[in-house]
């Protein structure tokens, strides 16, 4: 999450110590109302806060700067205020929900239309697109031969120039392409979360689930502590291993990204599996060291 979301999320915690963290909304008891805050959702009692407090959490939520603006069917159906899904032209179509999180240097409207029209036209075949926070903007795009023309290198150069032109931050997440159909709201909700803490300009469910999925059980596990731990004790195998992750276990591209003579970079290897049998030529080895630094070492 940025900055400005950690800020709101701590300020209500901090106001509200009783408030419960959900993965999803759900249906609300008589004794409860249940909000979200740049995408986070928060139970709260309602016996337990005046009529005061009710108003403002309200104001601050999510759901509030959904009523003041004009909604679509899209809208209302992936923030739960209806459970019929849209209908698409051709309902054989699949579509996917791009979110494009902003962090502002400057609040202004006029930066904001025209920052939007920008996003929108890096895509195609879009069917609509909306904001549900003032800082997080939805493109819902549906599949065909059109709709994935710039790679994710492309669109991160993309940004560059865009930050520098508006002077805000953007970050995209690139979702599935999933069916239209009552699971889709529940599914956009995990994508939510997958993407909440990214720090990637560009980034997509497959770049971010490994971590996502794996990290908590991970940090849990003894063993994956003491396997870390190994890690810890050869202070260049780090770079070794995200390098060799990130070229697929390609040693002559890996080498090149390190600068690195080849052989070196064989004899580096060869050394951290005589020390802890982990060979990171073999892929489920160098996947699971991948895990321990990104689980570990943030």
């Amino acid at each position: 999450m940025d900055n400005q979301t950690n800020e709101l999320l701590n300020r209500i915690e901090n106001a509200f110590p009783t408030a419960q963290h959900l993965k999803g909304p759900r249906a609300e008891q008589p004794d409860e109302k249940i909000w979200s805050f740049e995408g986070s959702w928060l139970l709260f009692k309602t016996d337990q806060l005046s009529e005061d407090s009710l108003k403002l959490l309200q104001a601050l939520s999510d759901q509030h700067y959904a009523t003041s603006n004009p909604l679509n069917h899209w809208y209302q159906f992936l923030t739960h205020q209806t459970q019929l899904p849209p209908d698409l032209e051709d309902p054989a179509q699949h579509v996917r929900l791009i979110q494009c999180r902003l962090t502002y240097r400057d609040h202004d409207d006029m930066d904001r239309r025209e920052l939007t029209e920008a996003l929108v036209n890096l895509f195609n075949q879009v069917v609509t697109h909306f904001y549900i926070n003032p800082t997080t903007m939805i493109i819902v795009q549906t599949n065909g031969s059109g709709s994935s023309s710039l790679s994710m290198s492309e669109l991160q150069s993309i940004l560059q120039t865009m930050e520098s032109d508006f002077f805000v931050k953007v970050q995209l997440f690139l979702g599935n392409f999933w069916p239209v159909n009552e699971e889709l709201a529940l599914i956009f909700n995990e994508e939510q979360a997958v993407f909440a803490k990214s720090t990637l300009s560009v980034s997509s469910l497959a770049s971010l689930a490994l971590d996502y999925y794996a990290r908590p059980q991970l940090q849990r596990s003894v063993l994956a502590r003491q396997l870390n731990q190994l890690l810890n004790q050869d202070d260049d195998i780090k770079d070794v291993i995200i390098a060799l992750y990130q070229n697929v276990g390609n040693l002559s591209s890996t080498a090149k990204q390190l600068f690195l003579h080849r052989n070196t970079l064989q004899y580096r290897l060869d050394r951290f599996h005589e020390a802890t049998n982990l060979n990171l030529k073999n892929m489920d080895d160098l996947v699971l060291c991948y895990l321990l630094i990104t689980s570990f070492n943030d």
